[in-house]
């Protein structure tokens, strides 16, 4: 059996007309918070807001960076740190809330796994498809964002990808896009 380097995954930005989705080759040990760096990256927003991963197989979990003190009903919160997202994602389709004001959803899924033979001339992380622009954070309107720039983002997760633990913290890094507000 050859062992798993990297993974192709698909995120796919739910009810936005047009259609915005992303395709990206991570690491195989990627954990929560970092794919939900990259994620942050992929679409051009800022991290500036609150997030949550739930496995389809899973009801009742979330994987967060923020542990509500008071718990949600029926809800069993684990930190995003904490947890690797190929399990998951090897028994079904992950949703990624970001922004619980603008509630943005995505659907992020396994599209194939990568030996290391296979990303021998790939660069982990890379964007390697993508459809549709960014969209503005905050209910700002769509002119609002930033273009998509496929080229610029693959520069940015190179960038990323040499950061050791800081890579949790994209906007310390130089990583996230200017905003002028």
């Amino acid at each position: 059996m050859t062992a798993i380097a990297a993974m192709e995954i698909l995120i796919k930005l739910k009810d936005v007309k047009p259609a915005v989705s992303r395709k990206l080759i991570v690491p195989a040990t990627i954990r929560y918070d970092q794919l939900h760096v990259l994620i942050q990256l992929a679409f051009g927003w800022t991290n500036s807001h609150l997030y949550s991963f739930q496995p389809a197989h899973q009801h009742g979990v979330e994987y967060t960076a923020y542990m509500d003190d008071m718990g949600i009903s029926g809800v069993t919160q684990i930190p995003a740190e904490r947890a690797y997202v190929y399990p998951d994602l090897q028994q079904g389709e992950v949703v990624y809330t970001y922004d619980f004001g603008e509630d943005w959803k995505h659907i992020v899924m396994l599209k194939r796994t990568l030996t290391f033979d296979e990303i021998s001339d790939v660069q982990v992380p890379s964007c390697t498809w993508n459809r549709g622009t960014n969209r503005a954070e905050d209910g700002r309107p769509a002119e609002a964002a930033l273009p998509f720039n496929q080229k610029n983002l693959n520069e940015r997760m190179a960038l990323w990808s040499r950061a050791g633990e800081q890579m949790i913290r994209a906007d310390d890094l130089g990583l996230m896009p200017e905003i002028d507000w």
